[in-house]
């Protein structure tokens, strides 16, 4: 059909077919991340509708690390600045990345620096890559890291705010109220998932019967994307005071919830409480 087509057409004569360059898996979903095409459908925070269903989130494959840090260039980050026009070009740069950090010793500090390197591409799946190997290498409460980390919680890409929210979670010191502060603004973020992480990591950091720290989880009992709600209802009893009717309140309220999920674990918290 190709040929006959081509016979219609003078013009195309002596010219060669134009295909699509394959990427190495006909996965569709990793055809999307070559192309930089993948992105999430936000889920807003209002309060949804009963029997209401949250359609078409995607979330991306997780790479297994195999570490390249030795390999990476004091030019590294000119070049990961560079506009990729072709998705060739994107898929060779993030081929690069698969396995960056594995092998590297806490602490170490030519991966850390070339983690600040990646913090400057142009590409969010390289930003989101140096700040998942940040979690993994820094040591706990490093000032340094725990800064870039702070910054990107601001990143105009979803999956890198997730990532940082994360990474927070396991670099900053239980209690920290700075760490607290700055999660308390992805509490609103307009990603979903962000808000979720956001919620599960204040879980972890909060002071425990901090009735400050647990008016923040207020607005997320009512949060429109089901897994907030349900994290809001596990981090409230992480961080509840003893006989804060408050607290007791608002898990009571989910008892009534559109989603059976949340019910089960605002029925399972209420007895918990009870006892």
């Amino acid at each position: 059909k190709r040929g006959s087509d081509r016979k219609k057409h003078p013009a195309l004569a002596g010219t060669r077919p134009m295909l699509r360059p394959l990427c190495p898996s006909s996965s569709v979903r990793l055809r999307a991340l070559a192309t930089g095409s993948l992105r999430r459908i936000s889920v807003p925070s209002a309060p949804v509708a009963n029997g209401a269903r949250v359609a078409g989130l995607v979330s991306l494959p997780r790479f297994v690390p195999t570490s390249f840090a030795s390999s990476l260039q004091p030019s590294s980050a000119e070049r990961s600045l560079a506009t990729f026009s072709r998705p060739q070009d994107l898929h060779r740069h993030r081929k690069r990345l698969e396995g960056f950090g594995k092998d590297a010793p806490k602490g170490d500090a030519k991966t850390l620096t070339a983690c600040v390197d990646l913090l400057k591409d142009e590409d969010w799946f390289a930003r989101k890559t140096a700040i998942d190997v940040i979690a993994k290498v820094a040591n706990q409460a490093d000032p340094a890291q725990l800064a870039l980390v702070f910054k990107h919680l601001e990143d105009s890409d979803i999956f890198v705010r997730e990532a940082a929210v994360d990474a927070l979670a396991e670099l900053a010191m239980p209690h920290d109220d700075v760490a607290v502060a700055k999660l308390a603004t992805r509490l609103a973020d307009e990603d979903c998932f962000v808000r979720t992480r956001a919620v599960v990591a204040l879980g972890r950091l909060g002071k425990p019967g901090d009735m400050e720290t647990l008016g923040l989880l207020d607005e997320m009992f009512d949060d429109g994307f089901a897994p907030v709600r349900k994290k809001a209802i596990e981090a409230a009893l992480l961080l509840e005071a003893k006989g804060s009717e408050s607290t007791v309140a608002k898990i009571r309220s989910c008892l009534e919830d559109s989603d059976y999920g949340v019910r089960e674990d605002a029925r399972a918290a209420v007895e918990r409480l009870s006892a």
